[in-house]
C-alpha cells in the first residue's frame, strides 16, 4: 500500500513539472526584440560546429564580454552574433522572423532611467506617436518636458518608426517583450526614480536611502504622503 502511494506520489510530481504555472515574463537584463533583425557593423560570430545554442546562452556571451552592447540570434542557424557597436543610433529594426534582437538595459539607462519589457499605463489620455529613432524620442520628451515616456521596439512587417506616448503619471506597470519605460523626471537622480519600485501612481516621495529598511521600506520606493 506504502509504495503504491510513493508511486503515485512520484507521476503526479513528474506530471506537474511539465506544466509551467508562471505566466508573468522571466525577468531579464536585456530587452528582447523577437523578429527582429538590427544592422551590427561590428561584431564577432559564435558558430561552433556541432552544438546548437539557445538564447539564454548568447546572453551569457555578451555578459561575459564587457564589449558587447547587444546581440543578434539566429534561430534557424543557432548562431550568435556578439555587436559592439560603440555608438548604437537604434532606429525600429527590421521584420526577420529568422532572428531575435537582445540589447542590454545599460544601454537604455544612458539615456535616462529606465524599465525594459515593460508597458506603463497612463493615468491620462494619450496620442501615439511615431519617432525615427531612440535620439528624436529622447530629445523631443527633454525639449517639451515631458514626466514619462514608453516607447514599442518590438518589430512589425508595415511599421518603419518606433511606436510610443508621452505620460503625465503611471498608474500601473504590465510586463511586455519590446516595451521600455522612461523616466525623466528623475534624470539627474536615477537611483531615486519610482521605476525602481514601479510604484509612480502613488502620490508622495522617493525614499532616498536605506533609513526605513526595518519598516519594509527600500531606496527607490515610493513613501505615500498622508493627509491629515
Amino acid at each position: 500500500m506504502l509504495y503504491s502511494l510513493c508511486l503515485l506520489y512520484i507521476t503526479i510530481a513528474k506530471t506537474l513539472s511539465c506544466f509551467n504555472f508562471n505566466t508573468e515574463l522571466q525577468q531579464t537584463k536585456y530587452l528582447v526584440l523577437k523578429d527582429a533583425y538590427i544592422n551590427c557593423k561590428n561584431y564577432n560570430v559564435i558558430d561552433k560546429k556541432n552544438e546548437d545554442y539557445n538564447i539564454k546562452q548568447a546572453e551569457l556571451y555578451c555578459d561575459e564580454d564587457p564589449f558587447c552592447n547587444y546581440f543578434l540570434y539566429n534561430q534557424k542557424k543557432k548562431e550568435i552574433r556578439l555587436c559592439y557597436d560603440k555608438k548604437i543610433t537604434l532606429k525600429h529594426p527590421k521584420y526577420d522572423d529568422t532572428w531575435v534582437t537582445s540589447i542590454k538595459e545599460n544601454v537604455f539607462e544612458n539615456f535616462s532611467p529606465s524599465l525594459i519589457n515593460t508597458q506603463g499605463i497612463c493615468n491620462n489620455q494619450v496620442d501615439k506617436i511615431f519617432f525615427s529613432s531612440l535620439n528624436e524620442a529622447i530629445q523631443k520628451g527633454k525639449e517639451n518636458n515631458k514626466q514619462f515616456l514608453i516607447l514599442n521596439f518590438q518589430s512589425k512587417n508595415n511599421e518603419d518608426n518606433i511606436e510610443g506616448y508621452f505620460c503625465e503619471s503611471i498608474d500601473y506597470f504590465i510586463n511586455r517583450e519590446g516595451y521600455v519605460v522612461f523616466d525623466f523626471i528623475k534624470r539627474e537622480q536615477p537611483h531615486q526614480s519610482c521605476l525602481k519600485s514601479k510604484k509612480c501612481g502613488l502620490r508622495g516621495s522617493v525614499q532616498s536611502d536605506d533609513s526605513k529598511y526595518e519598516e519594509n521600506i527600500n531606496p527607490g520606493d515610493v513613501v505615500v504622503a498622508h493627509k491629515f
